[in-house]
């Protein structure tokens, strides 16, 4: 198909598509991704008064945010071709549009989770650096910042004059990192380049940010910061920056594997990439609901609750503490 540029051959899908992929795995994105995002907003939203905006919590704000919008602008239109079996077929318009969200949501998101790293980083290692500056003004300055260069990543391949490429079964778009063309080239290597930097700097700042928290944690003198920095913060870190790492590989690999020559023509491995990095924007929002201090406080008095109760429904029972956890005492 050729636009009025004459230079959109843009598939890269096989001719036909005898076997496409299943739409469920679509669909489960959207629907999730939706609520979760939604869920997350309302969340940080409502407990405002608590939290008091925070830079952690206005970062886990525009996460979501980015996430929940990218998802609803991107794949209502993916679902579309699903539905039709494969008969309909995006426009030049369609697809530069999806391009600029698809990509501007992975990276964005990718830079938001980095800064959240960056942000407890410091907290614990130059607290009283961090509590000196004006943080609310300034992460919602980062924050602005952050979209502003995503944006220009995401589009700067069109504002150069090129044209984005659909990728198999021809219901995603994306810069175009497998032409000759040495402008799509330079903005596909400087986006896979830019994702692959932060995932380093991620990674890194959390290992050496868990191996802090753990030590302190285990040590008697530092009792209080272990407190404050608990187990629920080790875990949302981890399973976050687990699951970044896990769900960016597939794509920057895609990028960096065809920029570099080392395999081309791999359909199902791409279709793969960007539904990785897709399933990363829907289960950010599901792991800050679930590592919340306030659930792991409800799990535990619950917890201790259904074990009194199994001890002895009717001899024992049990009153909650100050830390939320509950003792069991003898019903005289």
């Amino acid at each position: 198909m050729q636009s009025s540029t004459g230079m959109y051959n843009y598939s890269s899908s096989p001719s036909g598509i005898t076997d496409p992929p299943s739409i469920v795995p679509v669909l489960m994105l959207c629907l999730l991704g939706v609520i979760g995002n939604s869920i997350a907003v309302t969340i940080v939203c409502c407990t405002a008064r608590s939290h008091r905006w925070r830079p952690f919590h206005r970062y886990v704000c525009g996460l979501a945010l980015t996430d929940g919008i990218g998802v609803m602008l991107a794949l209502p239109f993916a679902i579309h071709r699903y539905t039709t079996n494969f008969q309909f077929t995006y426009s030049y318009t369609v697809c530069s549009y999806m391009s600029v969200v698809q990509m501007f949501t992975i990276i964005a998101s990718a830079m938001i989770v980095c800064l959240m790293s960056i942000d407890r980083f410091m907290a614990l290692i130059c607290p009283y650096v961090y509590k000196s500056v004006k943080k609310g003004r300034h992460s919602t300055v980062t924050l602005a910042c952050i979209w502003g260069v995503c944006a220009f990543l995401s589009s700067g391949h069109l504002m150069a004059g090129r044209s984005s490429r659909l990728f198999y079964p021809d219901s995603w778009c994306f810069v175009n990192f497998v032409s000759d063309n040495p402008t799509d080239l330079g903005f596909a290597f400087l986006y896979a380049l830019t994702g692959l930097l932060v995932l380093v700097v991620t990674f890194i700042t959390n290992m050496i940010l868990l191996a802090i928290v753990l030590q302190r944690k285990c040590s008697k003198s530092s009792a209080i910061i272990a407190n404050k920095h608990g187990t629920y913060i080790i875990l949302f870190l981890f399973s976050i920056v687990l699951l970044f790492s896990i769900c960016i590989l597939p794509i920057l690999i895609n990028m960096l594997g065809h920029l570099f020559g080392t395999f081309e023509g791999w359909p199902s491995f791409e279709l793969l990439g960007i539904e990785m990095a897709t399933t990363n924007s829907i289960i950010d929002p599901w792991i800050y609901i679930i590592f919340r201090k306030e659930t792991f406080s409800l799990a535990q008095t619950l917890y201790y609750k259904c074990l009194c109760i199994k001890r002895n429904t009717q001899s024992t029972g049990y009153h909650l503490r100050s830390d939320n956890s509950v003792t069991c005492t003898s019903s005289m």
